[in-house]
C-alpha cells in the first residue's frame, strides 16, 4: 500500500531555533570531548620536581629567609597540584637535606655530586619532565620578577619554559621577563625537557613579603602546573618536530670588532642580559697585536668593570688572567682562583658572568668559542651552576 509522505510545515523562526539547538548540542559534545582530552594531558606523566639547594647549602638568603626553604615549600605545593591531575611526581628531596657525600668531596666537586644525584634520579625514573625550583637574590633591592630558564639546545625545553613563564607573569603583570636560555649544568645534563624556575627575588622587599605567604606560594605552584599542562596540550607532533629545529635565539652573537673600537659586555642593572660598552683603540697599535694579546686586553677591561652606572661588573676586580692561548680557533682562558673565591652571586649572576666572557671574546674575528679553566683546572666553576667542562660560544 502506498503511503503518502508526511510533510511537516515548520515556520522559519522555529526551524532556526531547532538548528541552533542542534548546533549547540554538537558543539557541546565536541567541547566535552576536548575538555576530556585536556584533562588527560597530565595523566600518568612522570614529573621530577627538584627543590634547589638544601641541607648545608642554603642557597640565596636575605633577612632570615633562606632560598632552600622557599624552594622546598613551593615544590611540595606543586606536587600536590600535579598529583591531583593524575601525575606521578618525584621530588629530589622532600626534607631539608643535600647530597654532598661529606668527607669524600668538598667545594665545587661536592656541588657536582649533589647535582648529579638530582639528574640521575630523573633519568632512572624515565621522567617526562624535570622542573627545578629556585629563588633569586641580588644586592640591588629593586630587582624583581619570576623567570624560567631552558637549555639552548633543547627546543622542547624552550616550549616548556615559555609556557611556564607565560602563566607566571600573569601573577606579575608588570613582569616583562621572558623565558631565557642558560648553560646551567642541570639543564645541560638532563635528557628530558628541563627548566629552572626562579620564583622571585628574596632580596626585593615586596617580592620577599609575597613569598612568605602561603596563598602566594599556592598561586606560584598553580601557575607552574598550568604551564606544564599547556606544554602537554601542545600537539606532540609539534613538540617532536621542534627537537629537530635550531632555536632562533641560537643565532645571536656579538657584532664583530669595528675598525677602531671593540665592545666589553657587562650585565644590565636589571640582570636581564648583557649590554656592551665600547672601547676605542689605535688601529696602528691594535693591528700589531696577536689575537691572544687582543683577547688579554679585552679581558682586563672586562675585569676592570663598566664605566656606565647602568651596567654591573660581572667578574671580581681581583681576578687575574693567568694565560690565554689559541687552538683551532678556540681561545683557552685560564683565570686565577679569585674569579671563583670572590664570587657570591646567584645562578643568574653566574650565567651572566660566563656569557660576558664568551661574548667579549667571540667578537674577535676567527674565534669560534672559548674554554675556561681556573688555576689550570678544567671542569671547574665560578659558582657551581655552570661547569667549565665543554667549549662555550654564544649559541651554547
Amino acid at each position: 500500500m502506498y503511503h503518502r509522505p508526511i510533510i511537516l510545515l515548520i515556520r522559519k523562526p522555529v526551524l532556526f531555533s531547532i538548528t541552533i539547538v542542534i548546533m549547540l548540542v554538537i558543539i557541546g559534545t565536541g567541547t566535552l570531548k576536548f575538555k576530556a582530552a585536556l584533562s588527560q594531558s597530565l595523566k600518568n606523566k612522570v614529573i621530577v620536581i627538584d627543590p634547589g639547594h638544601g641541607g648545608a647549602d642554603p642557597g640565596a638568603h636575605n633577612t632570615g629567609v633562606k632560598e632552600k626553604d622557599v624552594n622546598l615549600d613551593v615544590s611540595l605545593r606543586l606536587r600536590k597540584v600535579l598529583e591531583s591531575e593524575g601525575c606521578t611526581v618525584i621530588l629530589t628531596r622532600d626534607v631539608d637535606k643535600d647530597f654532598y657525600n661529606p668527607g669524600q668531596y668538598q667545594g665545587r666537586a661536592a656541588k657536582r655530586i649533589d647535582l648529579n644525584h638530582r639528574i640521575s634520579l630523573a633519568s632512572s625514573n624515565n621522567a617526562d619532565l624535570f622542573i627545578s625550583i629556585h629563588a633569586n637574590s641580588f644586592p640591588r633591592r629593586n630587582t624583581y620578577g619570576m623567570e624560567t630558564y631552558y637549555h639552548q639546545k633543547s627546543p622542547s625545553g624552550k616550549i616548556l619554559a615559555e609556557n611556564i613563564q607565560e602563566h607566571l607573569t600573569q601573577l606579575q603583570l608588570d613582569n616583562k621577563r621572558k623565558a631565557k636560555a642558560g648553560d646551567y649544568y642541570l639543564l645541560n645534563q638532563t635528557k628530558m625537557p628541563a627548566v629552572i624556575v626562579e620564583v622571585g627575588f628574596i632580596s626585593n622587599p615586596r617580592e620577599r613579603k609575597l613569598l612568605l605567604t602561603g596563598d602566594y606560594r599556592d598561586s606560584i605552584a598553580k601557575a607552574i602546573a598550568d604551564g606544564i599542562k599547556s606544554y602537554f596540550e601542545t600537539p606532540k607532533e609539534i613538540r617532536e618536530i621542534s627537537e629537530g629545529i635550531q632555536s632562533v635565539t641560537s643565532q645571536e652573537g656579538p657584532a664583530p670588532i669595528s675598525k677602531d673600537t671593540y665592545k666589553v659586555y657587562f650585565s644590565k642593572a636589571s640582570l636581564d642580559g648583557l649590554s656592551p660598552e665600547e672601547r676605542s683603540f689605535n688601529p696602528s697599535v691594535w693591528n700589531k697585536l696577536t689575537l691572544t694579546q687582543k683577547a688579554d686586553l679585552i679581558l682586563k677591561d672586562l675585569i676592570k668593570g663598566p664605566t656606565s652606572p647602568d651596567h654591573l661588573s660581572t667578574l671580581s676586580p681581583k681576578t687575574k688572567v693567568l694565560s690565554v692561548s689559541l687552538n683551532n680557533n678556540i681561545l683557552n682562558l685560564n683565570f686565577s682562583k679569585d674569579i671563583r673565591e670572590n664570587f657570591s652571586g646567584s645562578a643568574l649572576e653566574e650565567d651572566i658572568a660566563v656569557k660576558s666572557i664568551v661574548w667579549s671574546m667571540t667578537q674577535l674575528p676567527g674565534v669560534k668559542g672559548v674554554t675556561i679553566s681556573i688555576e689550570g683546572n678544567y671542569g671547574d666553576s665560578i659558582g657551581g651552576h655552570v661547569i667549565f667542562d665543554h667549549m662555550l660560544n654564544p649559541r651554547s
